[in-house]
């Protein structure tokens, strides 16, 4: 096309898929965290506080000083990934009990 692209652009071209994977492992991050936190019933919620706290604290980073450029992105998305995929196996795991606790008492 005969367009002179500027360096500048050029470069951020030639990082376009480490920065697809970074927006595609936030949107897991974030889904997973909306999940937690919604499908937690309000009496759930203090016996898990300390873990959401745990949780919000790894993710407050991102949401306050943390751009699409900086250095530290890897590692913030390395332990928010792992933090919050903790926390989702835990709920996931609790609510599953939950239910086998409910199918068992069906039965008496």
């Amino acid at each position: 096309m005969d367009i002179e692209v500027p360096e500048r652009a050029q470069l951020l071209f030639k990082k376009v898929d480490v920065y697809r994977t970074q927006t595609g492992n936030l949107e897991i991050i974030a889904n997973m965290y909306n999940e937690i936190l919604s499908i937690l019933l309000p009496v759930e919620k203090p016996l898990l506080a300390e873990r959401i706290e745990k949780m919000n604290n790894s993710l407050q980073q991102g949401i306050d000083t943390l751009k699409w450029n900086s250095q530290n992105i890897d590692p913030f998305i390395n332990k928010a990934m792992s933090v919050v995929t903790d926390q989702d196996s835990l709920v996931k795991k609790m609510k599953d009990n939950i239910k086998k606790i409910e199918a068992m008492m069906q039965t008496w």
